[in-house]
């Protein structure tokens, strides 16, 4: 059971299948960092990610590519509803964080229960087919699903930084992240900035359930363990820190999928569990690894890793 090669191919696969855990948690970690908002109705965004998906693809029968547009469309609507309807509206009113954390736990216990009704409590997929063509890559086994998924990953956390560093909403992001106040005083609309990153948050979001939704069932309620296990990242990352978030998923991921080397496999699910505890408990304020000594305070950056600019 312990062997080299049963070992590598648990890694592999645990690899391949961190790219949703990796783009929810960057997701999540992007929304909580500018916005200021722990979003639990993340787990709506994501209800209405896969149903959309899985009507286009599954029911309706268009091609893949067809359906991950649409249902990029329909997630960006939802996505600016959500923020314009909701978040904003909120803002206006004064609402305290206590009662936005509930507005988001409300709407993500509505889209479950509204997808359930809908669709039923069976496990759905996006294709009808879970199964992908395989090749041997000396004893590892690679499925078509693999090298497309990392790929996905890699682009799209590519074009994320790339935005970021480069693009004046990006640089608009990490000055409202840093104080919303004195951004607006230079001028920027944070409203604005507010709304760009949540419609990011659904972008990441549509990709990650596509392929999710590609690769393993989902019932109405999974989208709630999964953004627990972007909580989970988030906050062991590091509140706001981005790409903390995004390799602490990766992390845990290989950490869940390696576990059925020493426990049984309906046991992986507890292990998210568990990961939120100790990240709740031990870790408020996330692993902080030691830093190098800098010259002078002119060469730090902020916590989006980026150059100043903004």
């Amino acid at each position: 059971m312990f062997s080299v090669d049963v070992i590598a191919q648990i890694l592999w696969t645990s690899f391949a299948t961190s790219s949703y855990f990796v783009l929810l948690a960057v997701a999540f970690a992007i929304v909580l960092k500018v916005n200021r908002v722990f979003n639990f109705a993340q787990a709506a965004m994501m209800t209405v990610a896969f149903y959309g998906a899985h009507t286009a693809v599954g029911i309706l029968g268009l091609p893949g590519w067809v359906g991950f547009l649409l249902t990029l469309i329909v997630l960006l609507i939802f996505s600016a509803a959500l923020e314009l309807l909701g978040f904003r509206t909120l803002r206006r009113q004064g609402a305290s964080p206590m009662f936005i954390f509930i507005f988001t736990l409300v709407v993500s216990e509505l889209f479950a229960y509204v997808a359930m009704l809908i669709y039923g409590t069976w496990p759905a997929t996006i294709f009808p087919s879970l199964f992908w063509p395989v090749r041997m890559v000396g004893p590892v086994v690679i499925s078509a699903w693999d090298g497309p998924a990392i790929a996905s990953v890699f682009v799209a956390l590519a074009v994320l930084s790339a935005f970021l560093r480069l693009s004046r909403p990006g640089q608009f992001m990490i000055a409202v992240a840093d104080n919303p106040d004195l951004a607006e005083l230079y001028g920027i609309n944070k409203d604005r900035i507010y709304l760009v990153t949540i419609l990011i948050a659904g972008g990441l979001i549509t990709i990650a359930m596509f392929l999710y939704g590609s690769r393993a069932q989902v019932q109405p309620t999974t989208s709630i363990e999964l953004m627990l296990f972007a909580v989970a990242a988030s906050v062991i990352g590091g509140i706001g820190n981005i790409w903390g978030a995004a390799l602490t998923a990766l992390v845990l991921a290989l950490l869940q999928n390696s576990s059925v080397l020493f426990i049984p496999s309906e046991w992986q699910g507890f292990l998210l569990y568990i990961f939120l505890f100790l990240a709740i408990v031990f870790f408020p304020s996330g692993i902080r690894l030691g830093r190098p000594k800098r010259l002078s305070r002119q060469t730090e950056t902020p916590e989006f890793d980026q150059p100043k600019g903004a």
